[in-house]
């Protein structure tokens, strides 16, 4: 009986095998051989080696060209030129569930398989991260920040050296978390800066990638006891904690959306907020989960993403005396030390990205702040976003790159990481450049290959709020304090591992600083 199964197993194997490399709809795809025929290749480089698939693809693209098969249904390009026409504003596309099942949201907007389907979910959700309504709660979320200076003038007396990580996403938890559930998290307030939080992130994304090579693995582990599953994977303890925690915060706001005691207690715009807006829209009897999928998405997409930019951002300007020099003249002759900072003058920045540019007209207290969006942008192109590819979907139509013709229904990746280092769009692409963006006509020209919140229809929905942040953030920061790198180098902050977020190296204690007052 055994060598029976033995021998179908090989057969089918086989057929599976001269199927994918002579008769698929992508045979004509150029790839490594085994990455055609199983996803064991992919599973080796992510979840063996932790989050080389990446890394992988990139080198493989050295050798095959421009597009190559890194899956059985899956095709990847290397030609920024070619990223609008994959991730298109216009014309349906679908996400590809081997991408989306791993995250365990399907009814948020971000886990939405349908083009159709998300449109109509995010519509939903789109005025409430409309540039508009990020441009009226500038002064609370400037407010935020201010409160972080206070938690961090402990730090000039002490002398303690401070990781990064964890203090921008206290910050940015706390901001999402008020911004759309009315009650604020108030994970500044804690004495160390919540570091759990920081590490339950981290735990997330990996293991969305190792659910996404395994499978239903995930599955069988939630069912065994707990104290059996942290001796097995203890990660997935923090995940499952996390999840129970989102499962009662929702509860909460569905069996109190009436209650007008809680809802006087709204601080942004005093008015209604999105989660609770989307519980008296939705009709549906399943409205709760599919509100529990969007605070989940949303408290972890808006959170580690423009963290980890922030991080980025702080070690490279320290890390290099000019640049650092040139922000804090700028910001000075605006604003001096003070509290002068005000959203009239931070909404004339060029902080949401688009097309706009700036319309500051220069006078003795008042710049162009084309260094400090440079240093933004710069941020953005070496954070990545997510630095996982995202593949779409094109259910109707083949697309054709150059005389290779890929057909419907084959999910086709453009990973950030891949795109930002492209040395045609970015010569020298791994060096913090702030200069690159100065020059209004050629960050026009480069916006177009900055793709840390993607593009198209599916764009990220948060990107106004986002950039907001950051210009706050950043302003504060360097205004107030005089930063050094303490026992920190370019290694804590270069991309080692994709795990869905870039990682570095594994020993990396993280970026480090000790914080000092500013020298006027």
């Amino acid at each position: 009986m055994f060598w029976q199964l033995a021998l179908l197993f090989f057969a089918t194997t086989l057929c599976k095998a001269v199927y994918e490399l002579h008769f698929s709809r992508l045979s004509h795809i150029p790839g490594p051989k085994l990455a055609a025929f199983t996803r064991l290749y992919e599973l080796y480089y992510d979840v063996v080696l932790r989050g080389k698939y990446t890394h992988k693809i990139a080198e493989m693209h050295s050798q095959y060209g421009p597009i190559i098969r890194v899956g059985p249904r899956e095709v990847h390009i290397n030609n920024p030129d070619f990223y609008e026409t994959v991730y298109a504003l216009r014309g349906k596309r679908n996400k590809d569930p081997w991408f989306t099942s791993n995250f365990a949201v399907p009814k948020s907007s971000f886990g939405t398989l349908s083009h159709d389907v998300h449109r109509s979910r995010r519509s939903l959700m789109a005025p409430y991260f409309s540039k508009a309504r990020v441009q009226r709660i500038g002064s609370t979320i400037l407010a935020k920040v201010d409160k972080l200076v206070r938690r961090l003038e402990e730090f000039v007396h002490s002398q303690q050296p401070l990781k990064l990580d964890p203090v921008f996403s206290c910050l940015l938890v706390d901001i999402v978390s008020e911004y759309t559930n009315y009650k604020c998290f108030n994970y500044l307030d804690s004495p160390d800066f919540q570091p759990i939080w920081a590490d339950t992130t981290k735990d997330l994304s990996e293991c969305a990638m190792m659910s996404r090579n395994l499978p239903g693995v995930f599955g069988i582990l939630a069912c065994l006891p707990r104290r059996l599953v942290k001796q097995i994977y203890p990660k997935l303890i923090t995940v499952m904690n996390f999840r129970a925690d989102c499962i009662k915060e929702v509860a909460h706001m569905f069996h109190n959306t009436s209650d007008s005691k809680e809802m006087a207690e709204v601080k942004f715009c005093q008015e209604p907020t999105l989660f609770h807006d989307l519980l008296k829209l939705e009709s549906s009897p399943d409205a709760e989960e599919r509100v529990l999928h969007e605070f989940i998405s949303i408290i972890t997409a808006g959170t580690e993403t423009t963290s980890n930019t922030l991080t980025a951002i702080t070690f490279h300007v320290l890390n290099n005396i000019k640049i650092k020099q040139k922000l804090r003249d700028e910001l000075y002759q605006a604003f001096g030390d003070g509290n002068a900072m005000t959203w009239t003058e931070l909404e004339q920045l060029p902080y949401l990205v688009g097309e706009e540019v700036p319309k500051i007209v220069a006078t003795a207290t008042n710049l162009s702040y084309a260094f400090q969006t440079g240093v933004i942008y710069e941020g953005l192109r070496l954070s990545y976003g997510l630095s996982t590819r995202s593949p779409r979907v094109s259910p109707d139509e083949a697309l054709q790159f150059g005389d290779t013709i890929i057909p419907p229904n084959v999910a086709i990746g453009m990973a950030s990481v891949i795109m930002h280092h492209n040395e045609t769009s970015f010569p020298d692409s791994h060096k913090f450049m702030p200069e690159r963006w100065t020059d209004p006509e050629e960050r026009r020209r480069l916006s177009k290959y900055l793709v840390a919140f993607s593009k198209g229809s599916r764009q990220c929905i948060g990107r106004h709020l986002a950039l907001a942040n950051l210009y706050f953030t950043v302003s504060t920061m360097f205004r107030k304090f005089e930063m050094q790198l303490f026992e920190t180098t370019e290694d804590d902050i270069k991309l080692e591992h994709d795990v869905m977020l870039p990682r570095p190296k594994l020993t990396s204690k993280g970026v480090r600083v000790k914080i000092k007052r500013p020298i006027v």
